[in-house]
């Protein structure tokens, strides 16, 4: 079987030749190959030309610039996965009067400020109704991981409506370290330039602390300018991350 479980490690799978020797090791979704990672000592070329076959229709993220320059197919995106240690935290965030952080959850407001915050033309694309979907699957289903409730947190405004939001999950399985995750940070237009995006930050990394997790993660990608808000706090880069859409047949 040419994608089969990895019995030592659950989470994971392992590509494999027609011979059953193993060729990479990978996160299936139902629709992405994530983590995937070449075995030691395996050429490159033998594990694109398996993922072609193999992974076909599905979108690939590797941070192996080696199997991407040999699958020689076009990014769709190209970003960096940043970590924060949290051993040092900044202070928390006083917010202005009449705006508050309330519990992480999904509303129809929410979709709206997000919607707007990531328009097209944004780095990481339009938000999209598969977008909304993912963050609701995560809160009615814990699919594919439920919300970290601690570091998860929405920004509500004087009016009563969320305004932005920072969603986090943990421990999250995807990497070699453990550690939470920011699945996505946004603030609407309506609410941006007063430092909201800095409090959800915040907000974010006190509460995977008091989560007792030893470091959050994320993947900012290129061309974002919400990179300097995560230098800012301290996040360090860990790898990049090359987004590959594969075709079909």
């Amino acid at each position: 079987m040419p994608v089969r479980p990895d019995d030592l490690d659950p989470a994971h799978s392992l590509l494999c030749g027609d011979d059953g020797t193993v060729l990479a090791r990978l996160i299936l979704r139902h629709d992405a190959a994530e983590a995937v990672r070449p075995a030691a000592g395996v050429p490159v070329g033998k594990v694109a030309d398996q993922v072609r076959r193999d992974l076909a229709g599905l979108t690939l993220e590797t941070s192996d610039d080696g199997l991407v320059a040999a699958l020689g197919l076009p990014l769709s995106r190209a970003a960096t996965e940043l970590r924060h240690d949290l051993a040092e935290l900044p202070a928390p965030v006083a917010l202005p009067d009449g705006w508050s952080l309330a519990e992480g959850g999904w509303d129809d407001d929410l979709a709206s400020a997000l919607a707007a915050a990531y328009a097209p033309g944004h780095p990481d694309g339009g938000w999209t109704e598969n977008d909304t979907g993912q963050v609701r699957a995560m809160f009615d289903k814990g699919d594919p991981v439920p919300p970290l409730s601690p570091a998860s947190a929405r920004l509500v405004g004087p009016d009563g409506r969320s305004a932005g939001h920072v969603l986090c999950a943990g421990p999250v399985p995807w990497t070699d370290y453990r550690c939470a995750w920011v699945l996505n940070l946004g603030v609407g237009p309506q609410a941006q330039g007063r430092g909201f995006g800095w409090a959800l930050l915040v907000h974010a990394l006190r509460g995977s602390h008091a989560a007792g997790l030893p470091a959050l993660a994320l993947a900012v990608t290129d061309g974002n300018p919400a990179r300097r808000l995560y230098d800012r706090a301290g996040f360090q880069p860990v790898a990049r991350v090359l987004t590959v859409p594969l075709p079909t047949g």
